[in-house]
């Protein structure tokens, strides 16, 4: 299966659109509401970053609280992105699926985590929204300044900041 990046694109727009959301940042934990999850912080031992548990009477997203509050807001996205795009992938009893989120997230190697991750992207950092806030810069701004602001103002790494720019085309590799 090849990642499906226009629908996890198109998945996170329409959530965007139906809360009307207008400005940056993104409020991701009452997208997860309305995408039918709760979300809840607690500390995880190892790299685990989050995972998502689905029950016939709703789900939870579990975050890792001991991780830095960009990468929670990433992983809250990334897991309403599973929510959204795909079935569940551990099947724990009878009615609870989960779906863990780990180092192999960020790799390329599985197309449901690329998906996830594209749809994490355009939920924390929309596109309209990223259009808007760069003409805000004004002309030629310092390309790590304009970063450096962007991230604080949508409150993401800077790192998923310059992935997102490069990735819209805003940045040149």
């Amino acid at each position: 299966m090849r990642p499906r990046y226009s629908l996890a694109r198109r998945k996170a727009a329409e959530l965007i659109q139906s809360a009307k959301i207008v400005q940056a940042p993104v409020p991701v934990e009452k997208l997860a509401e309305r995408a039918g999850a709760s979300v809840r912080y607690e500390p995880f031992e190892g790299q685990m970053s989050g995972l998502l548990y689905r029950t016939d009477g709703g789900s939870i997203i579990g975050v890792n609280s001991l991780h830095p509050a960009v990468r929670q807001r990433f992983t809250v996205a990334h897991e309403i992105g599973h929510l959204l795009l795909h079935e569940p992938q551990f099947h724990i009893d009878e009615h609870a699926f989960v779906v863990f989120r780990n180092p192999e997230s960020s790799k390329a190697s599985d197309p449901a985590e690329v998906e996830a991750n594209q749809f994490a992207a355009a939920l924390l950092m929309p596109e309209g929204l990223i259009a808007k806030s760069v003409r805000e810069l004004g002309q030629n701004p310092d390309a790590e300044k304009a970063i450096r602001q962007l991230a604080e103002l949508f409150e993401v790494s800077q790192h998923a900041m310059t992935i997102r720019l490069k990735n819209l085309g805003w940045l040149t590799p």
